[in-house]
């Protein structure tokens, strides 16, 4: 009697629990190796190079060692993260399921269980969800990384605007220039104006006197402007290889106002807009020419 005790308990032991045993390990195995796998696939696109394009259309790859990119970094690290996570939460609950079935549990009414909570929590949650599925886009296309100069909107307003300060997945942080910290978001936000990305303007509006020769004064002005360009300290701020626009923005009783449109650094309008402020009242101090 406790021989076939013991061999009916050893059989058991060698039935469910073990196949349960062999379905956790395999499960932890697979869990293990897929992370190994999208760390060196993340370890990889961290240190791969971006490829640039100038303004004439030409690709180039800077191979070798190249400064770090933290935004770039900051972004697949996030990512990683939550693919990590993934990777665990779904492959965890497969191996649960089939421990499960193993011991013979009937895993139906579990499933059908889990279906239900998993709709309240969807109903429940579902600006959460939309927030979370939105920055995951929102760092896979890449639209803004820290340091970007954006403008969030949504349907007919302004959310918020001002520079990056930390991309997540659920909120986007970014500061105004009066120095108020924002969070936004990332299901509230439907566009994105970056001004950091390619390439910025700069405009300059300068009213002048009524009687003021504008075919004179307007050609005079982008000579100046396209001298100024040539210039080697203006390199870091403005774009030299394309021509300034200057045109006649408005013309009243009181004043005719000249737009100098300049190509400008990502992020860099601000700036140049206000050296060429500086530089062109000299020049219609030196010349005379009045302004309204």
């Amino acid at each position: 009697m406790a021989e076939d005790q013991i061999n009916d308990a050893w059989a058991w032991l060698t039935g469910a629990p073990l196949r349960a045993l062999i379905i956790a390990l395999f499960g932890l195995l697979t869990v293990i190796v897929l992370r190994w796998m999208l760390t060196r696939v993340m370890n990889r696109l961290q240190r791969a190079p971006l490829p640039t394009v100038d303004t004439t259309g030409r690709v180039t790859l800077t191979l070798g060692d190249v400064p770090a990119d933290h935004a770039r970094i900051r972004r697949l690290r996030t990512l990683h993260q939550l693919l990590a996570s993934t990777i665990g939460v779904v492959v965890g609950v497969v191996t649960l399921i089939m421990i499960l079935g193993t011991f013979g549990v009937n895993i139906a009414p579990l499933i059908a269980s889990a279906g239900v909570v998993g709709i309240a929590v969807a109903f429940g949650a579902q600006s959460l969800v939309s927030d979370v599925v939105t920055g995951l886009f929102m760092l896979v296309e890449n639209q803004y990384n820290v340091g970007d100069r954006v403008e969030l909107g949504a349907l007919g307003n302004i959310l918020a605007a001002g520079t990056i300060e930390e991309v997540g997945l659920r909120v986007t942080t970014l500061r105004d220039d009066d120095g108020r910290l924002w969070y936004v978001r990332n299901g509230q936000i439907l566009r994105v104006a970056n001004e950091s990305q390619g390439w910025s303007l700069a405009v300059v509006e300068v009213a002048l006197a009524p009687d003021t020769d504008l075919s004179t004064v307007r050609e005079d002005v982008q000579a100046f402007v396209g001298q100024q360009l040539t210039d080697p300290a203006l390199a870091a701020v403005a774009l030299t290889d394309r021509d300034p626009v200057v045109r006649v923005s408005d013309i009243s009783g009181g004043a005719a106002v000249l737009q100098v449109r300049v190509h400008a650094q990502p992020g860099q309008n601000q700036q140049l807009a206000s050296i060429l402020r500086r530089r062109l009242y000299a020049e219609f101090t030196r010349t005379g020419i009045k302004l309204a």
